[in-house]
């Protein structure tokens, strides 16, 4: 049998208890940390469904820039059937106009793609972060 060196156990035992209360302040701190984190998830949830809204809006704008375009085709076919009151001038500045907004559409897409990637591959990569084992 073992002898018990006690001064030695009672050491110990101080050096636990001194690590215990520097754990359950990290604890405190962590506890406070994962609120705040929890109010900037819900701030990211608002900001992905106003994204969400702002996705519905630009596919509008690009199904009215494709409306747009059959009816400008409808207008071309008409004019060249002889069918059509609209006279080239008319059609050549319609479709300057589709052009001009079709590359603020372009741009506006473009922007959107550039974002959405940098924010899914941020969520993506937070989430295998936060399913990771501890």
């Amino acid at each position: 049998m073992s002898t018990l060196d006690h001064p030695m156990m009672h050491k110990e035992h101080h050096e636990a208890e001194c690590e215990h209360v520097m754990w359950l302040e990290d604890i405190g701190r962590w506890r406070a940390e994962h609120r705040r984190a929890t109010s900037m998830l819900a701030q990211v949830q608002a900001a992905l469904l106003e994204h969400e809204a702002a996705l519905e809006a630009h596919a509008e704008t690009v199904r009215a820039h494709e409306s747009h375009v059959q009816r400008h085709e409808r207008a071309i076919a008409d004019h060249e059937r002889g069918n059509s009151e609209i006279d080239h001038d008319k059609l050549a500045d319609s479709h300057q106009e589709f052009q001009a907004e079709h590359q603020q559409a372009r741009e506006a897409h473009q922007r959107i793609k550039t974002h959405h990637g940098m924010v899914t591959a941020e969520i993506r990569r937070l989430s295998e972060k936060l399913n990771a084992p501890m």
